[in-house]
């Protein structure tokens, strides 16, 4: 991998990923952080707003025509590190496990580039310090706050650090990126007895098993175009081995790049669990948590951008959910992967990467500004 930022903006980008990294704060509650961040860009000559209480929006007024942004998210999560790295976490049980602190590090490298080229600049530019990516309604938060539409931004640009992607390479792809995300619970409602008569109750641990295997055997039907997911990863019912369960609760997700797609999905569930309502006499309910829309990159967006050397076509979307997709249900966007290479994976508590990828963001992040006529 080649370093290709100046000597002085890697050190400064390296010392800021590594004290934020000692402050990591989960999602509405990153106090600390944000005064970390107004510190450095207190100065920088934008216009800052606070939004809500851990948010951060910069406006650099350049008088120019168009405004585009760029964003990064700025929690952490509820997880023990085991680094063992001599700048890890000093707040128990809270660690930046998905790099959201050298997303950071690379937007503050951005504004500094900003703050001391403004002459260079062919744009307005909003830089969006984002809390709560993790947890959802981060991105809500900055749309509601009604900056975006105010100053009128045209194009939203934003990174994530990749694991398993080539150390130092950006990626990204026109359209779908990443999935939509419907967290799913079925709850099954049966009738309880002991098993030496089981035929006054109604076993709901066989509905759902039975249910599972019928709902597994129906995505593996689902057209191969159709890019999705469909799985369970919880099954809990029963309090003893004879007695038939009174309840029972299945957890997984529903996972796909189109609403369409996602609502002809839990459709089919319904359909099958009627029929099994019907057949054993249970009560069969769905409860979703829809979070985040997929992040679709915008296809005209991204024909303007991929001029840039040094950018990637990725062959196929992930599966993983991000809160940008909020932002691309109301802008044209762009979002990108920053290779690491071979480390650990997101949210793992060893999850660590080689800083010297910062620079390579933020010489993309400066490719970008070059970009003429988004």
């Amino acid at each position: 991998m080649r370093r290709i930022s100046t000597k002085e903006s890697s050190v400064s980008m390296k010392n800021h990923r590594m004290n934020l990294h000692q402050i990591a704060e989960i999602g509405f509650q990153e106090f600390q952080t944000k005064a970390y961040l107004y510190e450095q860009v207190k100065n920088c000559g934008a216009v800052v707003h606070e939004v809500g209480e851990t948010g951060l929006v910069l406006y650099f007024d350049n008088q120019k025509e168009k405004t585009i942004a760029f964003r990064t998210d700025i929690d952490a999560l509820p997880i023990l590190e085991e680094t063992g790295l001599p700048f890890a976490s000093k707040r128990e049980g809270f660690m930046h496990a998905c790099g959201h602190d050298g997303h950071m590090a690379m937007l503050l490298g951005l504004t500094d580039y900003i703050a001391k080229n403004r002459e260079k600049m062919k744009y307005n530019i909003v830089l969006i310090y984002q809390p709560s990516e993790e947890i959802a309604g981060g991105a809500k938060s900055i749309l509601d706050s009604g900056l975006l539409q105010h100053y009128q931004v045209q194009a939203i640009f934003g990174f994530h650090l990749w694991p398993t992607l080539e150390e130092g390479a950006v990626f990204s792809k026109s359209g779908p990126l990443m999935a939509q995300s419907s967290e799913t619970d079925i709850q099954i409602f049966g009738k309880s007895a002991h098993i030496a008569s089981s035929s006054e109750g109604i076993d709901s641990l066989e509905v759902a098993v039975r249910l599972m295997s019928e709902i597994y055997d129906y995505e593996k039907k689902l057209p191969e175009e159709m890019l999705h997911l469909l799985k369970f990863g919880e099954i809990h019912g029963g309090v003893i081995r004879n007695v038939l369960a009174q309840e029972v609760t299945i957890k997984g997700s529903i996972r796909s790049y189109s609403p369409l797609h996602q609502q002809e999905i839990k459709d089919s569930l319904r359909k099958i669990a009627n029929r099994f309502e019907e057949e054993f006499q249970a009560k069969i309910e769905f409860i979703y948590n829809d979070g985040y829309p997929a992040v679709l990159n915008n296809s005209e967006l991204f024909d303007k951008i991929k001029s840039i050397s040094t950018l990637r076509v990725l062959e196929h979307p992930v599966l993983q959910a991000e809160d940008f997709g909020v932002y691309t249900e109301h802008f044209p966007c762009v979002f990108f992967f920053l290779g690491v290479g071979d480390v650990p994976a997101l949210h793992n508590p060893k999850f660590d990467f080689n800083m010297d990828v910062l620079d390579n963001g933020l010489e993309f992040y400066k490719a970008l500004l070059e970009i003429e006529n988004y």
